[in-house]
């Protein structure tokens, strides 16, 4: 093969990219004199745009949208570069915009309205103290100096603020050392002044090993709720958890979820009398009635615990309602069919932590409503109306009665706490004093006022009452 000397190939190329360079040279030079050139036509527009001439605009395709920048009201134009794209005299004012409505100042508050409604969220205790009856808190001595305490109150409320610590079974003492030696459960054993002494009311026998299994349960979810900042309804879940566990274990007793339950009727609803409107988001009525007329306000709880009743029970208890009208046919204070029949002897409000809505007053409303309720069908309020806040990891426990026209809300009761062993079995201990107190006392109080008042009404016309509307 023979090769081509290659000092042939630099002769035949350099002379190739010296022509071309001079072409492109020459070409530019050429545009630069020709005033018909495409260069100096585009160079003439941009001259003519920096002197404020108008072109022609570009006629193929659709034209461009002659956006405005958006101008903050808070800020100055001049003060901001980013906004100095046009001059501010040619900015369009947000008044001038056919389609956008000017709004005020951040400095400027606006003043409410005569139909100014108050949101749920921002009722508290004092306002209720102004309700129709008025729902007042205090403790237990403020309570006794105020008026007389029904015995019953006196009762219910030493067997529970009696209950310190001390609430694990006597008999889990082997099991909670056993699992020290497990890998997965790393946890130390509870002390043994937290296991509950032979002098104290004992746990019903058989039930141990299950509320164990539920303790530990409890504990894990709660656990794990507080460090996510879970919703309100992971925190329900263990409140169903535990209150279910005696629904298992008692056949009297069924623990049901009201949280869709409205209270009704109306009228059986706490009035307020402070002028302000008030909005009862959870059960659809919005009421925005104006100054110095007073407005009922509604709330729900959660759960409650009532007695399970037996068919001639129910027969009996629907036939003295059919002798009445409708908006009183309810034995609580409300007409939800599935919860109608159910009578309630303890009310359960949670709330997440950090919540904005407070659970004392709901709790506050739904126990009123109870009380109105008595005393329209002529029942007796002897007895405590019990209702436990569940906020995170804390339970506390009120009693409601009436004193002088006023709904007492006697407490606050610790009942425990779910970030410890020693505060879930209190818990379960303090629901067990509860639900005992409910299938004897105010079992008692449901067959003599109820039952038999349903008794007396069977063949009877029907009682003439206020117009519900």
């Amino acid at each position: 093969m023979r090769l081509r000397p290659r000092t042939a190939e630099p002769q035949t190329r350099q002379p190739l990219q010296e022509s071309t360079g001079n072409q492109r040279r020459q070409k530019r030079r050429l545009e630069k004199e020709d005033p018909q050139s495409e260069n100096s036509r585009l160079q003439g527009k941009r001259r003519a745009m920096d002197h404020g001439e108008q072109s022609s605009p570009k006629k193929r395709g659709r034209p461009p949208k002659n956006k405005t920048p958006k101008v903050s009201t808070p800020f100055d134009v001049n003060e901001n570069p980013r906004l100095q794209l046009r001059p501010a005299s040619q900015v369009p004012s947000s008044a001038s915009s056919p389609g956008r409505t000017s709004s005020p100042g951040r400095s400027k508050k606006a003043l409410p309205d005569p139909g100014y409604t108050k949101p749920d969220a921002n009722l508290s205790m004092t306002d209720l103290k102004s309700c129709q009856p008025p729902i007042i808190q205090m403790d237990i001595a403020r309570a006794r100096k105020s008026g007389p305490v029904p015995p019953a109150v006196e009762a219910l409320y030493k067997q529970l603020a009696s209950v310190k610590y001390a609430c694990i079974p006597p008999e889990l003492k082997a099991a909670y050392h056993s699992d020290i030696d497990t890998p997965k459960k790393s946890r130390d054993a509870p002390a043994d002044e937290e296991f509950l002494p032979p002098s104290a009311k004992q746990y019903p026998p058989g039930r141990s090993s299950r509320m164990k299994q539920s303790v530990d349960i409890v504990q894990q979810d709660a656990g794990w709720n507080h460090r996510t900042k879970a919703h309100e309804r992971n925190w329900g879940k263990l409140v169903s958890t535990i209150v279910v566990d005696y629904q298992v274990f008692e056949s009297g007793l069924l623990a049901v979820n009201v949280e869709t339950c409205a209270i009704t009727p109306a009228i059986i609803r706490p009035a307020s009398a402070t002028g302000d409107a008030i909005t009862t988001e959870e059960n659809s009525t919005t009421i925005t009635t104006g100054s110095g007329q007073s407005v009922q306000i509604g709330r729900m709880v959660d759960w409650v615990l009532t007695l399970r009743l037996g068919d001639d029970e129910t027969e009996l208890i629907s036939g003295a309602f059919s002798t009445v009208e409708d908006c009183w046919r309810s034995m609580n204070q409300s007409l939800t069919d599935f919860i109608r029949e159910c009578p309630i002897f303890a009310d359960f409000e949670l709330k997440k932590e950090l919540s904005l809505r407070d659970p004392e007053v709901q709790l506050a409303v739904w126990a009123c409503a109870g009380l109105l309720k008595k005393q329209q069908m002529h029942w007796s309020t002897e007895l405590p109306m019990p209702g436990i806040v569940v906020d995170g990891h804390t339970w506390t426990c009120y009693l409601f009665f009436e004193q002088k026209g006023r709904l007492i809300m006697c407490g606050p009761i610790p009942i425990g706490s779910t970030a410890t062993v020693e505060g879930t079995w209190k818990i379960y201990y303090q629901l067990m004093l509860l639900v005992e107190w409910g299938m004897t006392v105010y079992r008692t109080w449901f067959e003599k006022e109820v039952l038999g008042w349903a008794r007396a009404r069977i063949g009877k016309p029907a009682i003439e009452t206020e117009t519900v509307e």
